[in-house]
């Protein structure tokens, strides 16, 4: 390996580390950042409406997120998106990128186990601005299941893990090949850690402040009263399964008796506005580390792949009821004697939520592909977003990106980009 590969990579995941132990000073930036937009948007609602925008009661709640500890929950993602992409670099003529996709994810877990999966759709049309050249037409398609099995959740959280996934991808003129030819990949290894979904209680916690404010809870709840809450909130799907259709008249009837006080009629109709229409962005904390081995058992040419190795880890952290912070990162590679070649790739986000109705999404994706045979290729992808919540299934997406492509021995190139479209919440 060579000695500047060797201190970008070692650079890259010490840039990594030093961002996740920074983490609480980038929430507390955040929350100062998102309390002056909040007052922008505000101002900008009132001129435009004629009516002024009463602030938010603020509730000293009794617990925090990391109170809520329950190993067993279970949470369901659906969206179905459309983005526009309007782009402008040195080395192009401005251009469009229209896509649509799909993106679903469903993690169950239990102090014993954790099942994930996880699929997207995604389709393109793109055109360079170039008279000369067609537009170009991209297909592609993922699905993956995790399983992780704790070998003794009561005394420690080492695990199992086994992981499969299928791929399939059409560009421009391949005839189909990635179609006709999935790359199907199997990997399994061990694992350390736990990571943990609290959004039932910053559901809890937001349902509480919707109810002060409206005046239909006198008393703040105690911890205790909390954690019974948000744990019938985090049962949303056991109460669908058993009343189908109607469901949400019994799960917020036994919301509401956990509370232990009457909140009227009009806290009733709140609270179901509260947990049916507003969206809550998941929030977890917690970390895992994990490293394993698989196999490509056929990749898009139609032939089986070389084994491959992996190291992962993930640290997420609930900065407040707000602001989520989230780091993903993956090392792999082919273990061939011919090619040591292997990819790193850092996933870094923050997500504010400016108001019930809007949200402010901010990434890092950095990927680093050290190429043996040709010349290594450094991503760099800063992203910011909102993301205003037409009605309880559709945002409308802002979005800004800028691209820093670094290729070794060529000149770099910086792409910046503007988003727009819309999300539609499936589940």
């Amino acid at each position: 390996m060579k000695v500047n590969q060797l201190s970008k990579t070692i650079s890259v995941a010490l840039l990594a580390t030093v961002a996740t132990s920074t983490m609480a000073n980038t929430g507390q930036v955040a929350d100062n950042a998102g309390t002056k937009l909040t007052s922008f948007t505000d101002r900008v609602v009132s001129t435009l409406t004629g009516k002024p925008v009463g602030e938010a009661v603020q509730v000293n709640h009794p617990v925090t997120l990391f109170d809520y500890t329950k190993a067993s929950s279970e949470y369901e993602d659906a969206y179905l998106n459309g983005k526009l992409n309007v782009q402008d670099s040195k080395t192009t003529k401005t251009s469009y990128d229209l896509k649509l996709g799909v993106d679903y994810e469903k993690v169950m877990s239990s102090a014993d186990a954790n099942v994930k999966y996880e699929a997207n759709l995604n389709g393109s049309i793109a055109d360079d601005g170039d008279d000369d050249t067609d537009r170009v037409e991209n297909y592609s398609g993922y699905a993956a299941a995790t399983y992780d099995k704790y070998f003794d959740p009561a005394s420690s959280p080492a695990f199992w893990y086994g992981q499969g996934s299928v791929e399939v991808q059409q560009k421009g003129d391949d005839d189909y090949a990635g179609l006709k030819n999935p790359r199907v990949k199997l990997s399994g290894g061990l694992g350390y850690g736990r990571v943990v979904n609290v959004t039932p209680m910053a559901k809890a916690m937001r349902l509480v402040e919707a109810l002060v404010e409206n005046g239909n809870l006198s008393i703040i709840p105690s911890a205790n009263t909390y954690q019974q809450v948000a744990s019938i909130i985090d049962k949303e799907e056991e109460y669908r399964k058993k009343y189908d259709e109607r469901y949400e008249q019994y799960w917020i009837r036994d919301i509401q008796a956990a509370l232990g006080q009457n909140i009227s009629a009009a806290g009733t109709i709140r609270a179901y506005e509260v947990l049916t229409d507003e969206r809550i962005s998941t929030r977890k904390f917690g970390w895992d580390v994990r490293g394993g081995l698989g196999i490509v058992a056929n990749n898009f040419k139609g032939n089986s792949g070389n084994p491959f190795m992996e190291l992962q880890g993930n640290y997420y952290y609930p900065v407040s009821n707000r602001t989520q912070f989230s780091n993903e990162a993956r090392l792999s590679a082919e273990l061939d004697d011919d090619d040591n070649s292997y990819v790193f790739t850092n996933d870094m986000g923050l997500t504010y939520e400016l108001t019930d109705r809007v949200d402010w999404e901010n990434k890092w994706s950095l990927n680093y592909q050290n190429n043996e045979n040709s010349n290594d290729v450094t991503t760099n992808t800063l992203s910011s977003a909102f993301l205003y919540e037409l009605s309880n299934s559709l945002d409308y997406e802002a979005r800004i990106n800028v691209s820093h492509v670094d290729t070794e021995h060529q000149d770099s190139t910086l792409d910046k980009g503007l988003f727009m479209g819309v999300k539609y919440r499936l589940r």
